[in-house]
């Protein structure tokens, strides 16, 4: 499907595609939402809730990118061994990559090397940066064997309308199974069919303040 630049609230650049009625990232600000929901609600929360110096990630959806590379960039700097598996089914082209000129408003530019070798390397290889362990799988959410168990899971899909099933029993009960015990599943969405429904699986459902634009979001913690 054919995408449009998108100059977000922050300035920070995302792509739009018009037969979906979708963004990749909140119009009111790529960077805020991802640092907001994905690194602040999700990520940080759980290294300080857990007290730990090791976190495994998987993102549904690696999409630009943006939230892969902050989360290597947050655990760089604290000193945090990284294991992140991503899964996407329509990837980018370089080539749109390359269009965004993300890197001109991305944090932390001793780092921007990492974000184009997200991009550049083979599918389904492991790659690494000090204690960083980084996988993407070229694949279906649904069709993929996902053998290993994440204490966090950054649910990154499109939303309700252009992808529903993703926010569904089916795809929430995957993502109950591969997180670890007191796991975090964090997602931009708030719906209020996706929240009973995760109540619904064992989650612990909670609705947090959302970033920029949006009233709230959803953090749910597997207790058992």
């Amino acid at each position: 499907m054919k995408k449009k630049i998108l100059k977000t609230g922050d300035g920070s650049p995302s792509f739009i595609i018009d037969e979906l009625h979708e963004t990749y990232h909140s119009r009111h600000g790529a960077i805020t939402e991802s640092l907001h929901v994905y690194i602040n609600k999700g990520l940080a929360s759980w290294i300080e809730k857990n007290k730990k110096k090791e976190v495994s990630i998987f993102e549904m959806g690696l999409g630009t990118g943006l939230n892969a590379y902050l989360a290597f960039c947050f655990c760089i700097k604290n000193k945090i061994k990284l294991n992140y598996y991503t899964v996407e089914k329509y990837p980018l082209s370089i080539k749109e990559i390359m269009t965004l000129e993300m890197e001109k408003y991305l944090p932390y530019p001793e780092f921007h090397k990492f974000f184009k070798q997200l991009h550049s390397s083979d599918w389904n290889i492991n790659i690494s940066y000090e204690d960083i362990f980084f996988q993407k799988s070229n694949s279906d959410f649904f069709d993929s064997t996902i053998n290993n168990k994440y204490n966090i899971i950054f649910f990154d899909a499109f939303g309700f309308n252009a992808q529903p099933e993703m926010w569904g029993e089916k795809a929430l009960e995957i993502c109950y199974r591969i997180l670890k015990p007191y796991g975090s599943w964090i997602s931009y969405c708030s719906k209020g069919s996706v929240r009973r429904c995760l109540d619904k699986l064992g989650f612990k459902v909670d609705r947090l303040e959302g970033p920029p634009g949006k009233l709230e979001i959803l953090r749910a913690i597997k207790t058992v």
